[in-house]
């Protein structure tokens, strides 16, 4: 940072006079550059750490749920929202974030199961009855029996990915941003 000062002194006082335009125009382009190192050093912690969420998710959960683990992994993304105001909003999640994340084939939120876990729970049917033709012997026959231990879904297990991340990625923002602002501020 250069800028001219200029000192004197009077009879009975002492003068620092300086140009504050170059100061003013410093302000303003730490201003706008601050802002974009800060939001890419979030960006660049956030991308990290979702290759280490990545590997958190398939890891903690057992092979049976192997085809879930890698569709919320796969899923992962982080985005920039910036407002008319000037607020910029860096979020990290499951996409699409807005929609509860990404969706199993029959329409359940995959990430929202694996995030907060899901309880067992009955299935609702029993079985379900079928006309056999008179080329099968008419009658009636069943198709999808479920009965005993096959009548629950067992549920999923809780593994919360989001703490994960938040915990893995927060100290490293923290510093950062400080690092960003001493590199811009040049300090």
């Amino acid at each position: 940072m250069s800028f001219t000062l200029e000192h004197g002194r009077g009879f009975v006082d002492a003068f620092f006079h300086y140009d504050s335009r170059t100061i003013d125009r410093m302000v303003g382009e730490f201003g706008r550059n601050a802002n974009d190192q800060l939001e890419q050093a979030i960006v660049d912690i956030l991308k990290r750490e979702l290759r280490n969420t990545q590997s958190f998710i398939v890891q903690e959960l057992p092979p049976s749920q192997a085809d879930m683990a890698h569709k919320v992994a796969d899923s992962l993304a982080v985005e920039v929202l910036k407002s008319r105001s000037g607020e910029v909003e860096v979020r990290f999640g499951s996409d699409p974030m807005d929609d509860g994340g990404v969706s199993g084939s029959r329409g359940g939120k995959l990430a929202l199961y694996l995030q907060h876990g899901v309880d067992e729970f009955p299935y609702g049917f029993t079985f379900k009855t079928i006309q056999n033709t008179r080329f099968w012997g008419g009658g009636e026959g069943f198709i999808n029996a479920k009965t005993g231990r096959n009548m629950t879904h067992k549920g999923f297990k809780r593994i919360g990915w989001l703490e994960h991340a938040q915990e893995g990625a927060l100290p490293d923002i923290e510093a950062a941003i400080l690092d960003a602002l001493e590199k811009e501020w040049g300090a």
